[in-house]
């Protein structure tokens, strides 16, 4: 087996070519792809979920008039299996009309989605949800309570809601056989709900 992969490298260049999300002019707009893909490379999952984790940030930031085009796309280029788990990974960000919905209402959704996912896609999902909470943790410890305002919708007490809630639902889903991934998830979020209630207290 050879660490390097032509498709790794292929889904890195086309999501640099096609992500238009949140920070996609910076240089550093691959990085939160790139870490889910070595947090899934840790635990072991194979080569279609590491594709598919990297594409699903393309399809899940694109607008509602470029989500169809990037799908077939995605489709034709890495596959029908790659281009079914990158969609059951995407959180419903945006409405049919292309609206950004509001925090709460999408991740209710998401929750609900989280009951049914194929295992691959809830792979995907909570590897992002590592990334993101361990990244706000350190973020947290070196900026303070205020950047959690700056980057997201969402109060503390909404974070600390999501991070219970969706550890819940992972939690009874018997057929997702990556439970560690789970565990680890876990203990960061009980971190960062610590963070937030001590940042609080001392504001």
């Amino acid at each position: 087996m050879h660490a390097y992969s032509d498709r790794i490298n292929h889904a890195f260049a086309f999501a640099a070519k096609h992500h238009r999300g949140p920070g996609s002019a910076s240089p550093g707009s691959l990085g939160h792809p790139a870490n889910v893909a070595v947090i899934l490379a840790r635990y072991g999952c194979d080569q279609p979920t590491l594709v598919a984790a990297i594409l699903h940030h393309v399809l899940e930031d694109a607008a509602q008039h470029r989500r169809e085009m990037l799908e077939q796309k995605v489709g034709d280029k890495f596959g029908s299996v790659v281009l079914a788990i990158a969609t059951d990974a995407c959180e419903p960000k945006y409405t049919s009309r292309g609206e950004e919905r509001p925090w709460r209402a999408c991740k209710h959704d998401f929750l609900a989605h989280l009951a049914v996912a194929e295992p691959r896609a809830l792979d995907i999902i909570t590897a992002d949800e590592i990334h993101r909470c361990g990244s706000t943790i350190a973020a947290l410890r070196r900026l303070g309570a205020e950047y959690l305002a700056a980057v997201s919708q969402a109060t503390s007490e909404e974070t600390i809601w999501w991070y219970r809630s969706m550890t819940e639902v992972l939690a009874s889903r018997p057929d997702w056989p990556q439970r560690a991934m789970l565990d680890e998830l876990r203990s960061l979020a009980a971190d960062l709900v610590r963070s937030l209630q001590q940042r609080e207290e001392e504001v």
